[in-house]
C-alpha cells in the first residue's frame, strides 16, 4: 500500500471514529451498512459534524463564521486535489470514487452559515429553503453513494430528510431556545397567539402546546411523503431509510404524549423503541402500518399544516 492509500485510510479511520462517537436517533453506520460503504457514509457524516460543532459550539458568531468560512476553503481545495484535513482527505476520496455532486456538500455548509445569522423564520417558506441546504443534500449524497441518480428518488427522499429534520426541531426546541434560535415560523406563532418570547424564556401555555402539536403533525406528514421511497430502493439502504423515517416518527409519537416537554429536555428513542423500529423496518410497508395509523392531522381543524 503507498503513502498516499495509507493516509487516505488513516483519515476514513478518523471519520468512522467521529460517526461512531456522536449521538443520533439512529447510528449512523452500523450493522445494516454494507461494509464497502462505510468510510464514505463516515466521511460525509464527518465532514458535516466538524461543520455543526463549529455552527453550535462556538459562542462567537465571529470566530465561528471565520471557522467555517476556512472549512469551506478547505472544501474546495480538496476538491481541487489539495487536501489538507484527515476528513478532507476522506471526503475527496468518496468524491471522486462516487462523482458525488460538490453543489451538495457546499449547501450543507451555506445552512450551518445559516444559523450563525439567522434566529429566526418569518414563514415555512423560509424554514422549507434552509432543510433543502441542512437535510436534503444528505439524502441526496446518500443516493449517489449507492448508484442511484433519480428526480423522482430524489425528490422523496427530500421529504424524508426535511420531516426528520422537522422533528429535530420538535425535539430540540429547549436546545435551540437556548442558543437564541427558534424554528418555529413568526407568522404560526402569531396565529397561535404565542409570543416568541415565551419560547426562549421556555414558559409552558396551551397555546404554545398547541402550536408545538402543529409542528409535529407537518413533520409527520413529510415522512409519510417520504415513505414510498423506501418501495423504491432494495437490500440495505431499503432498510435503513425505512428505519430513519420510522425512528423519526417514533419521536414524534413520543413528543404528542407530551409536547412541552421538549422545552426542558431532549426526548429520545428507548433502546425498546429502536429494536420495535429496526423489526418494523424489516417487514413489508403495510406491516407497519402502526406508524402511519398514528398520524395525527385533523386533531382539529387549526391544526392542519
Amino acid at each position: 500500500m503507498g503513502l498516499f492509500s495509507l493516509k487516505i485510510k488513516k483519515s476514513q479511520i478518523h471519520c468512522i471514529r467521529s460517526a461512531l462517537n456522536h449521538y443520533e436517533n439512529f447510528v449512523v453506520i452500523g450493522p445494516l451498512t454494507p461494509l464497502r460503504y462505510v468510510p464514505h457514509i463516515a466521511a460525509l457524516y464527518a465532514f458535516s459534524r466538524y461543520a455543526d460543532d463549529i455552527a453550535d459550539e462556538i459562542s462567537d458568531t465571529q470566530e465561528a463564521a471565520e471557522r467555517l468560512n476556512e472549512w469551506q476553503q478547505q472544501l474546495q481545495s480538496a476538491l481541487d486535489g489539495n487536501p489538507d484535513h484527515p476528513i478532507m482527505h476522506a471526503l475527496r476520496a468518496s468524491v471522486t470514487r462516487f462523482d458525488l455532486p460538490p453543489a451538495l456538500l457546499f449547501d450543507l455548509l451555506s445552512a450551518f452559515k445559516q444559523d450563525l445569522t439567522t434566529t429566526r423564520y418569518e414563514t415555512f417558506d423560509q424554514v422549507r429553503d434552509y432543510t433543502r441546504r441542512s437535510a436534503d443534500p444528505v439524502g441526496r449524497l446518500m443516493l449517489r453513494l449507492y448508484g442511484s441518480d433519480d428526480s423522482e428518488l430524489d425528490e422523496l427522499s427530500d421529504n424524508i430528510c426535511t420531516g426528520l429534520q422537522l422533528a429535530n426541531f420538535c425535539q430540540d426546541v429547549g436546545e435551540d431556545a437556548a442558543r437564541g434560535r427558534i424554528y418555529i415560523p413568526l407568522d404560526e406563532c402569531e396565529k397561535f397567539d404565542v409570543d416568541p418570547v415565551e419560547i426562549l424564556e421556555l414558559k409552558s401555555s396551551p397555546s404554545l402546546e398547541r402550536l408545538l402539536h402543529y409542528q409535529n403533525i407537518r413533520a409527520h406528514k413529510f415522512l409519510l411523503n417520504g415513505l414510498p421511497l423506501t418501495e423504491r430502493l432494495q437490500g440495505r439502504l431499503k432498510v435503513s431509510i425505512r428505519l430513519f423515517a420510522l425512528g423519526g416518527m417514533q419521536i414524534l409519537e413520543n413528543l404528542r404524549a407530551e409536547p412541552l416537554t421538549a422545552l426542558y429536555q431532549r426526548i429520545t428513542l428507548s433502546s425498546r423503541q429502536k429494536r420495535s423500529a429496526l423489526i418494523s423496518a424489516l417487514r413489508p410497508l403495510k406491516q407497519y402500518s402502526r406508524y402511519i395509523s398514528t398520524s395525527p392531522a385533523g386533531s382539529y381543524s387549526k391544526d392542519t399544516p
